[in-house]
């Protein structure tokens, strides 16, 4: 199929589409003139086009080693498929156009010579002359914002040609398209919409046209090899097409542009696993339906997450040849879609999608670590998910004022934060089950239930989380260990919880609680502290939770009743020489103005 003869005639539908009535009557007339012998009753466009290259001024262009135009010729005559004959009636039309002088003028009065032949009241309309004006209809919403979009050989030109070249392998020669044919064409035209908006969007993609054709292949025809025959089924897939394609197609095409260095060179694995993703968006959404709008919304943001994996480590969706090409995507789609359906309020909705995508994104950016691992990566995503679910919503309802503290976008950080941080470490990863970065999770998540007093902002939150995380990283099984005969239970979540519970205490005071500096910056940095001085140390922690908790209330009355001489920053100072000692054994002392001034002397 050439490229250049179908632009002309995209091109020259989209003049004619830009044009008023009168003036369209007007081309209409001057397209009778450019072809005065098209308009004789007895018109045969066999004739015609043997006429017409048979001469010796337009041989050269059916016949020779440089004829632009010998795959539609035969010998000395066009072919007998419609294709061809179109194709050589377009290129025919361009020839006399160009000998018209200003081709910019004459694009309109062939298109009225194109659409007159390509009258469905003719005949059967070829693939040729389907793109053509399929294409255009498309183009013409793009080209008045930007009109060079299918000028000098750009993008616009590479993913027309690209959408040209499957649409005309996927449609009959003899122009009977049926159901099967109706649903390839919208299912191709809405990627040429998506790539054209994409181009307008994104005007540094460079396109590959050949990438951009081995995604379509690898999308298309398979759905339309599993289309089922009947009518019923059909139409559950129409209603899915008509739903997903759009979104999906925009996803992927952007992933494209989003990851063109994966995409530039001459593997074809990212096409090939963005089109085994994109197959398995689609059957998933055919098998179960897309009952209500979470269902929609949870498949295409997990189609999006994983489209980004899929780009930069296809091998992923592809796997070994053990199985189908698309199966390892419909098991994710499957283990996440699961997990998000029984999620608890407030991740039933876009938290959780957004958490789901995060998981994609991060487990899969660092799916070689799970070589070896109890789970496989998707699997692994699917676990880490369901725990933070599960937990935070369950801190989340059992201290209620709580859920004022985090916006939705802080609770899909906090789920981020995490993630990235277990993932990140293999010694994390491979335990054989999944208390190594699960105990992460329940101990903020416990720590959250005591902070009723709300000390603490959702940021305050974030820190410590991606404090706790890295603590855990780097001194797995101790005081993030999970306690097998309580799983809700983990001694960085007592300990914390007990800080959370001596801070509150004074505000029961209603002499000092005014002049309490333990909350916000200061609370969240005292919790830092304690994480970093004991995360190596469990036993202390375990013998001496009351002392903490102790040291923190004297701590907090001192300061308060000396507001004239201390404020935040020395209490920080003192929380860090005192817990030492604490966790040594030593015996927590009472202060007074001249000891505590002689220990800050120090720490200074």
């Amino acid at each position: 199929m050439n490229p250049a003869l179908i632009i002309f005639g995209i091109q020259s539908v989209i003049r004619l589409g830009r044009v008023s009535n009168n003036a369209l009557e007007q081309w209409a007339r001057d397209g009778e003139a450019i072809f005065p012998e098209i308009n004789k009753p007895d018109f045969n466009k066999l004739t015609f086009l043997s006429g017409f290259f048979n001469k010796p001024e337009n041989k050269h262009y059916v016949v020779g080693p440089q004829s632009p135009y010998a795959e539609y010729w035969d010998n000395t005559a066009p072919k007998r498929d419609l294709t061809s004959q179109d194709a050589l009636f377009t290129a025919a039309t361009k020839i006399k156009a160009e000998r018209g002088g200003d081709l910019s003028q004459t694009l309109a009065p062939a298109a009225a010579i194109l659409v007159k032949q390509w009258d469905k009241k003719a005949g059967p309309v070829s693939p040729w002359a389907q793109i053509i004006l399929t294409a255009g209809d498309i183009a013409l919403d793009y080209v008045a914002a930007n009109p060079s979009i299918l000028g000098g050989n750009g993008n616009g030109e590479k993913l027309i040609a690209a959408y040209a070249k499957n649409l005309s392998e996927l449609l009959p020669d003899d122009g009977q398209f049926g159901v099967k044919e109706g649903f390839v064409q919208r299912l191709t035209g809405v990627f040429l919409r998506a790539g054209l908006s994409t181009v307008n969007n994104n005007p540094q993609w460079v396109v590959s046209e050949s990438h951009v054709t081995e995604l379509i292949n690898a999308t298309v025809t398979p759905l339309l090899a599993v289309m089922p025959g009947d009518v019923t089924t059909q139409l559950i897939w129409q209603d899915v097409a008509d739903t997903l394609m759009g979104p999906a197609a925009s996803a992927a095409l952007q992933t494209v542009a989003k990851h063109q260095t994966a995409f530039l060179g001459s593997d074809f694995a990212p096409d090939k696993a963005v089109g085994a993703v994109t197959r398995a968006l689609f059957l998933n959404a055919a098998e179960d339906g897309l009952k209500d709008q979470f269902t929609k919304e949870g498949l295409l943001g997990l189609y999006t997450a994983a489209l980004g994996v899929a780009a930069e480590q296809p091998k992923l969706f592809l796997g070994d040849g053990s199985k189908p090409e698309d199966q390892f995507a419909r098991e994710m789609f499957t283990s996440l879609l699961g997990v998000l359906k029984t999620s608890p309020p407030p991740f039933d909705g876009e938290v959780g999608i957004a958490l789901a995508g995060t998981a994609l994104e991060v487990v899969g950016a660092n799916a070689h670590r799970f070589a070896g691992a109890s789970s496989p990566w998707e699997q692994a995503a699917a676990d880490m998910v369901q725990s933070l679910t599960g937990h935070l919503s369950d801190a989340l309802n059992t201290n209620g004022n709580i859920k004022n503290v985090f916006s939705k976008t802080q609770l899909t950080e906090f789920g981020r934060i995490v993630l990235t941080r277990v993932a990140e470490t293999p010694r994390m990863v491979l335990s054989s089950k999944n208390e190594a970065w699960d105990g992460v999770i329940v101990a903020v998540a416990s720590a959250m239930k005591a902070d009723e007093k709300l000390l603490l902002t959702g940021d305050d939150w974030l820190q410590i989380a991606s404090v706790a995380a890295a603590e855990a990283a780097a001194n797995p099984g101790r005081l993030f260990k999970l306690d097998p005969n309580k799983p809700n239970n983990v001694l960085a979540g007592e300990l914390l919880t007990v800080v959370l519970k001596a801070a509150s205490k004074i505000l029961l005071e209603p002499e000092l609680s005014t002049r309490n500096v333990l909350y916000g910056n200061t609370l969240r940095e005292a919790i830092i502290v304690i994480l970093r001085s004991t995360s190596g140390n469990p036993q202390a922690v375990q013998e001496r939770l009351s002392q903490i908790e102790e040291l923190i209330t004297k701590l907090n009355e001192f300061i308060a009743s000396n507001q004239s001489h201390y404020g935040n920053k020395e209490w920080l100072r003192l929380f860090r020489i005192l817990l030492s000692g604490v966790l040594e054994g030593q015996a927590t002392p009472v202060l007074d103005l001249e000891q505590a001034n002689e220990l800050l002397k120090g720490a200074i």
